[in-house]
């Protein structure tokens, strides 16, 4: 027989009690079945998740000194999905309050009066800047300036790294090419093991003794023709 939603919400806080953290996906199972995509559902409206949209999100435990549950919970998960998701990418263009309350519904799989307490225009007046003409909602305009001032850091950053590698490249191109390290040059003279170089001195090779003609002159009296 199914559980209610109560008694699964008192199955979800006992397995919370006495931890600091839990991966959401421990807590909740395999969101790829039905059965895990209610339990995840129930986990976003009743208990505080960090890093809530992330594959590594976690969720609070009863030891957490930040535990809360309950509506509480869900608004505090409310506003940081709101934030990361939409408002941060939008910057001062906005997002209308319709694409908020879709998305919304995807993560919670409930209303959003039902599961925060408060209508989702109330909530957005009092947690970011909206804007009753567009009907649009913008993140406050102290975090965008500190989002744009981070970002202008980081472009700076990749300027001058970008810089230092142009100017290494030119000075590289600058240098004089360098002569390969020093090697022994190969002998002039190609060596024939069959022709013996002559050296300094008087005496001849024996070949050249048998190929020079012999004369008389020199011979002794007891040599023979």
């Amino acid at each position: 027989m199914a559980r209610n939603k109560k008694q699964e919400i008192a199955s979800l806080r006992r397995e919370l009690a006495g931890e600091v953290l839990m991966p959401l996906n421990r807590l909740a199972g395999d969101s790829g079945t039905d059965d895990g995509e209610r339990r995840q559902q129930l986990v976003w409206q009743n208990f505080r998740i960090k890093d809530c949209t992330t594959a590594n999100a976690m969720v609070l435990g009863t030891e957490h000194p930040e535990f809360i549950e309950g509506h509480e919970a869900a608004a505090a998960n409310t506003v940081e999905l709101f934030e990361i998701m939409e408002l941060y990418p939008a910057g001062v263009a906005g997002v209308s309050l319709d694409r908020l309350a879709q998305v919304h519904g995807h993560y919670f799989g409930s209303g959003f009066e039902k599961t925060v307490g408060k209508k989702l225009r109330q909530f957005c007046i009092e947690k970011f800047e909206y804007d009753d003409r567009t009907r649009k909602v913008k993140a406050s305009q102290k975090v965008l300036n500190a989002m744009r001032k981070v970002e202008a850091r980081d472009l700076v950053v990749e300027e001058k790294v970008h810089f230092k590698k142009f100017k290494d490249a030119q000075v590289q191109e600058r240098e004089p090419v360098k002569p390969p390290p020093f090697a022994l040059a190969a002998p002039a003279v190609h060596f024939d093991a069959d022709h013996r170089p002559r050296y300094a001195t008087t005496k001849m090779t024996p070949d050249e003794l048998e190929e020079r003609p012999m004369n008389a002159k020199g011979l002794g009296k007891g040599d023979m023709f």
